[in-house]
């Protein structure tokens, strides 16, 4: 079930859907609904609309901009060091993202896919 919730922060009102139960994970394009296909089991899904897009609204704002929004949302939760997978606006976001310490990959194919190949990518360099 996706749960909807706002996080106040910089002034703006930033909505995000949350979804699963599980390690997190941040979801980022312009708006949730480019999120469309089902999502796997175990994990904690946050699937934002970023400042100046969809129900968060605001004005424009460069992807460093973008960014400091991310990384308060990420604060304010407690999310510690969550992975963040990226499409559309949110690529943009990745270098910024990177150096604040998030480990941020697009996800241009489905989001169970990504994290499949991630996590044998994962073994594969741990050795295991």
């Amino acid at each position: 079930m996706r749960r909807w919730g706002f996080i106040h922060l910089y002034g703006l009102n930033l909505v995000f859907q949350r979804v699963g139960q599980g390690p997190p994970i941040l979801l980022l394009a312009e708006e949730t609904s480019l999120w469309r296909e089902g999502l796997p089991e175990g994990y904690t899904f946050y699937l934002l609309d970023l400042p100046g897009f969809g129900r968060t609204g605001g004005p424009s704002m460069a992807p460093e901009e973008m960014a400091e929004y991310v990384a308060a949302f990420v604060v304010m939760l407690n999310l510690g060091k969550p992975l963040v997978l990226l499409r559309g606006v949110g690529l943009g976001l990745r270098p910024h993202l990177e150096a604040m310490g998030l480990r941020a990959l697009p996800a241009e194919g489905e989001v169970s896919a990504v994290l499949s190949d991630l996590l044998r990518k994962d073994t594969l360099e741990s050795g295991r």
